[in-house]
């Protein structure tokens, strides 16, 4: 996403009342960038699906039914949209898990950007709260994904990009680049002030001794941790026109700082990578991105690392 989204897909859950909280967002960039909006959504019924897979014409009658009802119910929300100016258009899809259905609505329609609404945090719960289908797609989406949660949304005039250069959490290579892509892309096209976060191990957590030459002719250790890491981060910057005056560096965890960075910097939009990890992993490291997307206080745009050419 080196420039703006070309074409949105938004995710609606079935029986959702009212204009999703993804949409409203999504419109704002459709008004400021062009982009083109797809609303959809997943239904089955597993007994539809059992008569189907026996060769019930009744069965292929109810399917076709069911999918109308999605359809007409989507474009009404559709319609909504429209009368905003805004492009849109809609896709019902019969699949099972709903993740699935969302992945291959992203492939049939193109989008390379998918947007998905947030739950409200609970009572006594000050997080995000995210559903199973959620982590699925965060896990496999092949482009990025907006998670949008802040129910005062006014636009993305300060976004946060989060680099990790010196790759001290196994970060892959070109997910750097392709976050300051999106960030640049999106800073460009929406006018909005961009600043860089990047965390770095607190000194104090470390006692070795003898340094370790981390890139030619930087060594690192507990004396130079934070020199090493801003060297690293202006350096990655610099490629992209960003200045020293634009970077925020913190010790702490990663997850941790960018969240308190957020808050602090009054950030509209949190732009992290977010690295493919397999579902035991997943389970049990969890990552930067899943963390920031829970804790973060606003709006988070995950971009997936580069996939490697099979050539």
């Amino acid at each position: 996403m080196a420039d703006a989204p070309k074409r949105a897909l938004i995710a609606v859950r079935r029986g959702e009342r009212g204009m999703p909280l993804a949409a409203i967002h999504a419109r704002y960039l459709a008004e400021r960038i062009g982009a083109e909006l797809v609303l959809a959504t997943c239904i089955y019924d597993s007994s539809v699906a059992f008569r189907l897979a026996r060769g019930d014409r009744d069965a292929a009658s109810a399917q076709a039914g069911m999918l109308r009802d999605a359809e007409r119910d989507l474009d009404g929300l559709a319609q909504s949209l429209r009368d905003w100016g805004v492009p849109v258009t809609t896709k019902a899809i019969w699949e099972q898990p709903v993740y699935a259905g969302l992945l291959r609505a992203v492939e049939e329609c193109g989008a390379d950007l998918l947007v998905l609404g947030a739950h409200e945090p609970r009572l006594g719960v000050p997080h995000t709260r995210l559903t199973a289908t959620d982590w699925q797609v965060m896990r496999l989406a092949p482009c990025p994904i907006l998670l949008v949660k802040d129910p005062e949304f006014d636009g993305y005039e300060r976004i946060l990009a989060a680099v990790d250069p010196v790759h001290m959490h196994a970060e892959p290579s070109g997910l750097d680049d392709a976050v300051l892509e999106a960030a640049c892309g999106l800073a460009r096209a929406l006018d909005a002030e961009l600043r860089i976060a990047h965390a770095y191990p607190d000194p104090a957590d470390y006692s070795w001794v003898s340094a370790v030459e981390v890139l030619p002719g930087v060594f690192y250790g507990n004396e130079n941790i934070e020199r090493v890491h801003e060297r690293a981060v202006l350096e990655l910057v610099g490629g992209y026109g960003i200045t020293a005056d634009a970077v925020d560096l913190r010790a702490g965890k990663p997850a941790e700082v960018i969240a308190a960075l957020a808050a602090e910097r009054r950030s509209k939009l949190v732009i992290v990578g977010a690295t493919r990890r397999g579902v035991v992993e997943q389970a049990l490291l969890g990552s930067t991105a899943e963390v920031v997307a829970v804790e973060s206080p606003c709006d988070v745009l995950l971009v997936p690392a580069p996939r490697r050419s099979t050539d």
